[in-house]
């Protein structure tokens, strides 16, 4: 492969992506068979639960066909425009699960109290990871909270391992920085 060419899977995806915002349901159905199984995988992954795991791909599938308009490939491929809309999609399926009424455990008289500094620190660091481009958010997320390897990432996400590697280096260089500003660590970058 020449350098600078585009790999044919990632250009293929884009076509079809803007061939589903003129409005062409063939091309809906390939990129629903193209993307229904990682979306499964990555759904039952995020959400511990294949009921919703299938209905994120539902989700995911209609949210492609209503917001494909708004898809650039100058700014990014369809593959991490999918999976970005895809995490939006587990948040929000989560967070519905989540507002069901759930019993309050009865808490023993010897339990260890609350730990305010701790859910500050927590709070803290989720606002550092929120700053962080969506692009390196998804790579911290797969990598740390879903334990995927470099390897993996690229895979899932359809992108390059160079690339993985790159954007994991650069969001926790720009983490380390802004943890040594809160005090949570210290120490110079290397």
């Amino acid at each position: 492969m020449e350098m600078g060419a585009r790999r044919a899977p990632r250009d293929a995806e884009d076509k079809l992506l803007l061939a589903v915002a003129r409005g062409d349901t063939t091309a809906l159905r390939e990129l629903y068979r193209a993307f229904e199984r990682p979306l499964y995988t990555l759904g039952v992954r995020w959400l511990h639960d294949a009921q919703l795991a299938e209905e994120l791909v539902q989700e995911v599938t209609v949210r492609i066909w209503r917001r494909a308009g708004t898809f650039d490939p100058a700014r990014g491929a369809a593959g991490s425009w999918i999976f970005g809309m895809a995490r939006n999609v587990a948040s929000d399926l989560a967070r519905s699960r989540t507002r069901q009424p759930i019993p309050v455990p009865e808490i023993a008289e010897d339990s260890e109290p609350w730990d305010q500094d701790a859910a500050w620190q927590g709070w803290q660091v989720t606002r550092a990871m929120r700053r962080l481009p969506i692009e390196q958010q998804q790579i911290l997320e797969l990598a740390y909270v879903h334990r995927y390897t470099q390897s993996e990432i690229a895979s899932t996400l359809r992108i390059p391992l160079g690339t993985v590697k790159t954007r994991l280096y650069k969001a926790l260089k720009t983490l380390r920085v802004s943890f040594e500003e809160m005090g949570i660590v210290e120490g110079a970058i290397t």
